[in-house]
């Protein structure tokens, strides 16, 4: 009978799974989305591991050799894509923008820009097209606060405007449908994760291994003096004596006798690995073993539902905490915070225990175990986390305020972005508007690496764009191959990358086992675990460009879930499945991919938050290039960085007032592993002398201006057209510079030296 029950919840299962693989291929069939191999790559290649062919096929796709000029927009949520228009409208103003051969974005950089990189395939609303002129230019034009155009207003430029507040823009998707989403988000977690515990704990229930015993009646002596304890106690005390033997032994090896000093080497490090193990075996047994005793003290089984209830709410607000702290990287946790964390993990972890072990005790038969085990087999294999989670809400906000449908833009109202849901990156930066070439800066977790360099940084750079995906851990995968059906995965088929998708991985920027530049209290192991647990995260789960790799399912709660997030292991480059994030969690300025292209002029827009000047992003992107592609920058004395700190224009009382900066703008020379030479024309979100005075105005009103806090997303028309002006005006006095004139005139647009990868 057991064995019937089991094989009809195995044939349920797989039931479940094909009818997920048939409606999901109905959809893509529907929607007509293309299949592989409908386009291909300039070089042929499907797959490569030289970065060469990749910019190889870009050269070709942009019909030019060398000498490329590029435009870098940081992260920084959306005052970063509020500042970067501002900068792309006075770069249109001077007849610039469309000299620009790369558009590298970051983050909230990759909002502003690939709704520059969507209007230029799609037209102006109104059916005319689009392009990088001051006549057709579709963001706006200058006039009033940017929006005018010569026959009126700017229709792309008002919706983007006045739709700032992207996580909450009304029509029933406000504050409480968000809060709705997060405890939909980690409640569906928990119950997975707890039917998994539950019937861990069955199992281990109905094979006595909760029950006390003594070993002495196996010894035959009494040398424990009769002590009962279950088996999970007495793994710990066997382990604990193993520990103590194998310190002995190992202790004794220091004696230089015996094997040589290489066995003795490699002996040693066996030695410390089964230390730690054995150390976190301890500490699993210890915990598993005394919950029994903790249900005890606690009383009827109300009062244990309680207790684990309670620790569970206490543990998941403590994940919620971090999650939202996580949002602004300028916030810095303290010893303290880190403790409050330890301890919110443990609550959780332990409060789950102590609801699987009573949930266990009231499936008193196998039937029930089976439907247990079957309804979380069911959500934990076939639940996507890239839809389950936050991903898909923050993709959805963002491109439906940034990649409109045209009648949305025409009537100036929130509606469902249709078009840009379907649209594939493959088909963007095409034709007439192959430039600029759109790069979108990720990262691709790999703390569990192999190679030393990925594992300490905590990731590498992972590119997406039109023609390649991918990264030097991985290598790089053609874009119209990546991630479809035939190349993905055996269950569930795939369309491929959208540009729409593109942008949110680009913005992740709260997700486990990542930070700034790979530092940051996410990256602590138990910290990753709690998110793990409440799957509270923006990342993307994405198919390993490697050919050869393949997963079976979609990523689900048990892999990766389980597997690399709660047992941390497996974020690593052979892995068939690798996480994405945000791309400020390897780079924030999106300079990283300009230099290992050569690019000889690289217009970078920084309006990361930096209240203290510390210039974190601008540092962490010259260290990683140096070491990676063997080039230097350099700033300039007569432009340097000293003169964009606050208070360097300190002469008038407006200047003392507000600490204006002399200049919002430095230029540093760029000298490549060849000799080769470049110059980066740097931009900072600053205050400076003779803006307009409304700016000032707005800093007076909130001192935190123009560095608040990158947790705040829920701009109002004030906040986003301050920053936009703010981004124009400092471009504008920049390009008006005789110095940054006498450097642009130095620079050839079509030079013809030869031109290869870093």
């Amino acid at each position: 009978m057991n064995l019937i029950l089991v094989l009809v919840a195995g044939a349920a299962v797989v039931s479940a799974i094909l009818f997920y693989r048939k409606h999901a291929q109905n959809i893509l069939n529907e929607n007509g989305f293309i299949a592989v191999g409908a386009a291909e790559v300039e070089t042929g290649k499907h797959y490569t591991r030289e970065h060469k062919d990749v910019i190889s096929a870009e050269k070709h796709h942009l019909a030019k050799d060398a000498a490329f000029w590029a435009l870098a927009i940081s992260g920084g949520g959306i005052r970063s894509a509020s500042f970067g228009l501002g900068v792309m409208q006075a770069l249109v103003a001077e007849s610039l923008l469309k000299k620009i051969d790369y558009l590298s974005t970051v983050s909230g950089g990759g909002y502003i820009g690939s709704a520059l990189t969507w209007f230029l395939k799609k037209g102006h609303p109104d059916g005319t097209p689009a392009g990088t002129e001051s006549e057709n230019f579709p963001l706006g034009q200058i006039g009033a606060a940017g929006r005018l155009k010569g026959r009126g207003r700017n229709m792309v430029l008002d919706f983007i405007w006045l739709h700032g507040n992207y996580l909450a823009p009304g029509n029933g998707l406000g504050t409480l449908s968000l809060f709705g989403i997060m405890l939909r988000s980690m409640l569906l977690s928990l119950a997975v994760y707890l039917g998994v515990f539950t019937t861990g704990m069955w199992l281990l229930q109905k094979g006595g291994l909760f029950e006390p015993f003594s070993v002495d009646q196996f010894l035959g002596v009494s040398w424990t003096g009769g002590l009962r304890v279950s088996a999970f106690i007495w793994a710990a005390i066997l382990t604990l004596g193993l520990l103590l033997v194998v310190s002995l032994f190992f202790s004794l090896r220091t004696v230089r006798f015996g094997a040589g000093r290489i066995s003795r080497y490699r002996q040693l490090i066996k030695g410390q690995r089964f230390l730690g193990s054995g150390w976190q075996i301890i500490l699993l047994t210890l915990l598993a073993g005394s919950v029994p005793h903790a249900c005890n003290l606690l009383g009827n089984v109300w009062q244990q539902i309680t207790a684990a209830g309670v620790s569970g709410v206490l543990g998941a607000l403590s994940g919620f905490s971090q999650y939202h702290k996580a949002q602004d990287p300028a916030a810095r946790g303290g010893r303290m915070s880190t403790l409050r964390i330890v301890i919110g993990a443990a609550l959780l972890v332990y409060g789950l225990f102590v609801g699987a072990y009573v949930a266990a005790l009231h499936v008193a038969t196998v039937t029930g175990l089976l439907i247990v085990a079957g309804l979380t087999a069911i959500l934990a294999f076939v639940v996507n986390l890239n839809y389950a989670g936050f991903h898909r809400m923050y993709r959805d906000r963002l491109m439906e305020t940034f990649m409109p449908n045209p009648e949305c833009v025409r009537q100036n109202r929130w509606g469902p972005a249709t078009e840009a849901d379907s649209e594939l990156i493959e088909n963007v930066c095409q034709g007439t508007h192959a430039r600029p070439y759109h790069l979108v800066n990720t990262n691709v977790v790999l703390v569990d690496s192999p190679t030393s360099k990925f594992r300490g940084r905590g990731g590498d750079s992972f590119l997406i764009s039109p023609l390649y995906c991918g990264s030097d851990a991985t290598g790089w995968r053609a874009t119209p191959h990546y991630m479809k059906t035939a190349d993905f995965i055996k269950v569930c088929p795939s369309r491929g990358m959208t540009l729409a998708t593109a942008m949110a991985i680009s913005g992740a920027a709260v997700n486990p086992d990542a930070g700034v530049a790979g530092k940051g209290a996410m990256r602590n192991k138990i910290v990753s675990m709690l998110m793990g647990l409440l799957n509270l995260r923006l990342g993307y789960w994405a198919p390993n460009p490697r050919p050869h790799l393949r997963a079976w399912l979609p990523p689900n709660y048990i892999v990766p879930g389980l597997t690399s997030d709660i047992l941390g292991s497996g974020l690593r480059e052979d892995k068939p499945g690798v996480q994405l994030t945000d791309g400020g969690h390897f780079e924030n300025l999106g300079l990283y991919e300009l230099i290992r292209r050569k690019v000889r002029l690289i217009i970078a827009s920084d309006a990361g938050a930096d209240p203290g000047f510390q210039f974190g992003d601008l540092a962490n992107a010259v260290e990683r290039v140096r070491v990676d592609f063997g080039a230097k920058i350099r700033f300039k004395s007569n432009t340097s960085l000293d003169d964009i700190l606050p208070g360097s224009a300190a002469d008038s009382h407006l200047e003392q007032k507000y600490q204006l900066a002399k200049r919002g703008f430095a230029i540093a020379d760029i000298t490549y592993h060849d000799d080769t030479t470049g110059t980066l024309l740097y931009l900072k979100s600053t205050l400076t002398p003779e803006l307009p005075a409304d700016l000032y105005g707005y800093k007076s009103a909130n001192p935190s201006y123009p560095d608040q806090s990158t947790g705040d997303q829920f701009f109002d028309e004030d906040q986003f057209e301050a920053y936009r002006e703010l981004g124009y005006q400092l471009t504008k006095n920049m390009l008006a510079a005789d110095v940054v004139k006498q450097a642009l005139d130095d620079i050839p647009q079509n030079a013809k030296t030869k031109v290869e990868a870093v």
